[in-house]
């Protein structure tokens, strides 16, 4: 989930100009980090408040206590601040496009034109043995602004191998500077 978040607020690309884009296949996030700086995209510095909003969450096997609480929640955003420093906006590293330290990996990266399209794979120890995710983020950017899906399928967190099915909807924009109280 947290290597989610990070690709999303990595799209926040300030508007360098749309003939600029970078295309990856089977990469490793600071692979795709390094395209993204050497094409000359940017970070728009400052703070960022990003809403999400679950539109669909489903765990096989569920209890049926535990699923009318999961939706309940859908379609309740909640909103997060971050606050990119300048250095950071002007060196992205592997840590702002997927889950440092996690066994994530880029089937696909492409973004250009104000769109972005990525499939990522993660795999990861549960009590179980390897549990692996798949998600698929579709979305549009510009300078001030982002908006994207997030589709998400794999093992759910809980050691007990059960298949995990969920959409969130992502929108963000940059507010102005930062202010020091922000979530990260």
């Amino acid at each position: 989930m947290r290597a989610a978040y990070a690709l999303m607020f990595a799209v926040a690309l300030s508007a360098c100009g749309d003939d600029k884009s970078v295309e990856k296949k089977d990469a490793s996030a600071a692979e795709v980090a390094k395209s993204v700086a050497d094409a000359g995209m940017k970070l728009k510095p400052g703070r960022w408040e990003l809403t999400t909003d679950f539109t669909k969450f489903e765990i096989e096997g569920m209890p049926p206590e535990a699923k009318k609480a999961m939706e309940q929640m859908l379609g309740q955003g909640r909103t997060y601040s971050n606050c990119l420093t300048k250095e950071e906006a002007e060196k992205p590293d592997g840590s702002f496009f997927g889950q440092e330290g996690a066994d994530c990996r880029y089937e696909t990266f492409k973004m250009g034109g104000g769109k972005v399209d990525a499939t990522m794979t993660c795999k990861g120890e549960g009590p179980d043995g390897t549990t692996e995710a798949k998600m698929k983020l579709a979305g549009t950017y510009s300078a001030d602004t982002y908006d994207m899906t997030m589709d998400m399928q794999g093992a759910a967190p809980n050691g007990k191998n059960m298949n995990m099915n969920m959409t969130m909807a992502i929108a963000s924009k940059h507010v102005g500077d930062c202010k020091g109280n922000e979530d990260s």
